[in-house]
């Protein structure tokens, strides 16, 4: 046996022709054939049978797929492995988030652990919602941090903390006066709208403000531009609290809001990695780092 040989037979099960085994090993149709009878012959066995340009396993070809396919099973695990020891040795960490996280919480997350391990190199991107999934299931990605989202098969998301919104307010504003700011306070108020989409939504959102009913001329995505809208008195704003020290620093008022609107946070990084170092430590730091937004 040959694992050219194996490969074939497995493409051909999986393809249900020759033809197209051979389109997905980017070879050719003979190429197939001949390699498909090498494992018969070598082998002493009849795994297939040919039925008008299909071929259908034999039952004991369907027996030896299976253990075959235990067999692909290990090799790619054993590949996964060999690539994260790759990784290791280079000591370089890749990480993605979600905008008001990257200029919050996670340079929070990597201070503790660059400290811990100041020669690994540690590249941090930014990225929009739409964009986030796909970039999750980037073989080179080591984790991600976002908004809980829906499952994604083959991705692993661990929730880190479930997080109470606060109220951001223009400078001078008249309800700065307040120490809390309830839903009642609201109404008739220009407060910014955060668009919900069919990967992320903000549902507590909608129902505030079908209740409020206040004015929205704006709407956004995004954390940085509804504060940055809010710094100009553009509006008001219920939104995530991590980067609102940040915008308190250049004037915009901060206050809790009452009835509470929460919203879960969560890492996501791909199933086949999660016995990896790296994965075990950043979820460790943020966890504790996250913990302190934690809804009471």
């Amino acid at each position: 046996m040959r694992m050219r040989q194996l490969e074939a037979f497995r493409a051909t099960i999986v393809n249900g022709t020759i033809s197209s085994a051979a389109k997905s090993m980017k070879t050719t149709q003979p190429t197939i054939s001949r390699l498909l009878a090498d494992l018969e012959y070598s082998l002493k066995l009849n795994l297939l049978h040919r039925r008008k340009g299909r071929v259908v396993p034999t039952p004991e070809g369907m027996a030896f797929y299976r253990k075959l396919d235990e067999v692909f099973d290990a090799f790619s695990k054993l590949q996964n492995m060999a690539e994260d020891l790759s990784r290791d040795k280079k000591q370089e960490i890749r990480i993605i988030s979600l905008g008001a996280l990257s200029i919050s919480i996670v340079p929070e997350i990597l201070e503790e652990f660059s400290s811990n391990h100041p020669d690994v190199s540690i590249i941090l991107n930014t990225t929009d919602v739409k964009s986030y999934f796909n970039m999750i299931m980037d073989e080179d990605l080591d984790i991600a941090f976002g908004n809980q989202m829906g499952e994604q098969p083959g991705v692993e998301q661990v929730i880190l903390a479930k997080v109470d919104y606060v109220c951001a307010l223009p400078p001078n504003h008249p309800l700065c006066e307040k120490d809390i700011i309830n839903e009642e306070d609201l109404i008739g108020e220009k407060l910014i709208a955060l668009d919900s989409d069919d990967v992320l939504a903000f549902h507590q959102h909608t129902d505030l403000y079908k209740r409020i009913n206040p004015i929205t001329q704006f709407s956004t995505q995004h954390s940085a531009n509804a504060y940055s809208l809010v710094k100009q008195g553009l509006c008001c704003g219920v939104l995530e609290p991590f980067s609102a020290p940040i915008w308190a620093a250049s004037g915009v008022n901060i206050r809790p809001f009452r009835s509470k609107i929460s919203y879960k946070y969560s890492a996501y990084f791909k199933e086949n990695r999660k016995q990896n170092w790296v994965i075990r430590e950043l979820l460790e730091i943020a966890e504790r780092k996250f913990k302190k937004y934690e809804s009471s």
